[in-house]
């Protein structure tokens, strides 16, 4: 049952990314939609603030996770992200007055905090190590997936004469991912490492075998839960002293959390997420009209979508690492030439110019998607130890998505006041984080969770390879007996 069992694990958790892809994508439809435009008649600040209130949602999101996480375990964890995020959308489809619309847009944050946190550390605590990659991208493959349906669900509702269905509609679409995740979650198991970090070992054995039951070696279940089970006891002894103080205070600790806080804050800084929430003020810059730029969005959605299906094929043959430094560079260089385009189009006033501005736009988020979109969040859970996973994830996310914050709120007035220029800011971005990438970035291809331990020069308290036959028995014997009472 294994590997099937192990992807319809991940499938279930993974679209929590559809809740979150598809609320993070339909905002830059809804600003294109004259009924919206209309109703609420916002200004660019408040634009700017819709898109970033979201993203100040996220990092309130972020400060549950922890207790969350490690009290009710990550799967009820992502229920709750599910059940605020259904509470979220129906307040913006409901929403009468700008207030209400906010509000919504907070809660839908909060989830999405609560989700992109949670999902990934899920994910990669119940992967097999050669296809831990894999899972997590395809995780990112759906929530492009949804980004893409959001997109062309507003192209296609532009077209009704209803302007209040043609807003309301596209993002009451998000209530039913919510729903679907809250009714899946009942059918995936606990994480196995959490399981053992609250010494319920059965259960952890029996989750293990229905995961990892590997044909090509039947002991490597009983394997993991010898080398899980002493890793977490060493981290519990160390956990008895460790607190939010002493993750930044331990060097070994606070060398993954920075890695962490690196490799997500990059996501959020080489200007793809800005081109995604404000696509429809860059088109119409470039003289395109409202129904071509939602039309652009859709084709945008699929590049992105087809860039994080690459990664996924990608990610465990070629590794995190070198996919990181030929992103930074490839998408500095597709954004410069976006930028030219640009400047030439406000000289010239030239059509051509313009298309050929959003044709390098959909090159660059190709690149993006196929060495972003899933390796960051993989490496992220990767190298925090499993004490610190939830924490660390929760710190790296909120430092990335405080910039977000920064860059949602100023983007439209940025794009107003300075055009084209602003392309420059997420090139240096770019080029600041290609040093850190190639310095301080360890491989984790293809290692156990476990063994990262290994690339940061620490101890692994039991080497797969070292685990003799009678331990293997010994443990089948307890799962057995501990089943059968």
């Amino acid at each position: 049952m294994g590997k099937r069992y192990n992807w319809m694990c991940a499938g279930i958790a993974g679209s929590g990314s559809i809740l979150y892809g598809y609320d993070a994508a339909v905002i830059a439809g809804t600003f294109a939609q004259q009924g919206f435009l209309e109703y609420f008649k916002p200004s660019a600040t408040i634009l700017g603030a819709i898109g970033s209130v979201y993203f100040a949602g996220l990092i309130v999101g972020l400060f549950f996770v922890s207790a969350l996480a490690d009290r009710f375990g990550r799967k009820r964890t992502i229920q709750i992200g599910a059940y605020i995020g259904l509470v979220g959308a129906i307040f913006q489809t409901a929403a009468t007055k700008i207030g209400l619309f906010f509000a919504g847009r907070v809660l839908a944050g909060m989830a999405s905090g609560i989700m992109l946190t949670t999902v990934n550390v899920y994910q990669a605590e119940i992967a097999p190590p050669h296809l831990r990659g894999t899972m997590v991208a395809f995780q990112i493959v759906t929530l492009n997936v949804a980004g893409t349906l959001a997109s062309w669900v507003g192209y296609a509702c532009n077209f009704s004469h209803n302007l209040a269905f043609s807003w309301r509609f596209p993002i009451a679409v998000q209530c039913l991912p919510a729903i679907g995740l809250i009714i899946g979650c009942f059918f995936i198991p606990f994480s196995p490492r959490w399981l053992i970090s609250k010494d319920r070992h059965a259960e952890a054995q029996a989750v293990l075998r229905r995961l990892h039951d590997d044909h090509h070696d039947p002991t490597f279940w009983e394997k993991e839960y010898i080398q899980i089970s002493a890793q977490l006891a060493a981290e519990r002894e160390e956990k008895e002293h460790s607190s939010w103080t002493h993750i930044v205070t331990n060097p070994k600790e606070l060398r993954r959390v920075a890695i962490a806080v690196a490799v997500l804050t990059c996501v959020q800084t080489n200007g793809a997420q800005t081109i995604q929430i404000y696509q429809a003020v860059l088109y119409a810059g470039l003289g395109f009209s409202t129904r071509q730029t939602l039309l652009m969005a859709g084709v945008f959605g699929i590049c992105n979508t087809c860039g994080g299906t690459t990664n996924l094929i990608l990610i465990d043959r070629v590794g995190r690492r070198k996919l990181f430094l030929v992103g930074l560079i490839a998408l500095s260089v597709w954004l410069g030439v976006f930028a030219a385009c640009s400047a030439e189009y406000g000289k010239t006033g030239l059509k051509s110019w313009g298309k050929a501005g959003v044709g390098f736009v959909m090159v660059f988020i190709y690149f993006f998607g196929s060495t972003f979109a899933a390796s960051p969040y993989a490496y992220a859970a990767e190298v925090l130890p499993t004490k610190i996973r939830a924490n660390g994830m929760a710190i790296g996310l909120f430092f990335a998505n405080s910039v977000t914050l920064i860059f949602s709120q100023t983007a439209p007035i940025a794009l107003d006041h300075i055009g084209w220029k602003f392309n420059i800011v997420f090139i240096a971005c770019n080029m600041f984080f290609l040093p850190i990438v190639y310095f301080f970035f360890p491989e984790t291809k293809g290692l156990t969770l476990e063994e990262v331990n290994h690339a940061f020069g620490e101890k692994v308290e039991v080497e797969l390879t070292d685990i003799t036959e009678a331990e293997v028995a010994k443990v089948a014997v307890v799962h057995v007996e501990e089943t059968l009472s």
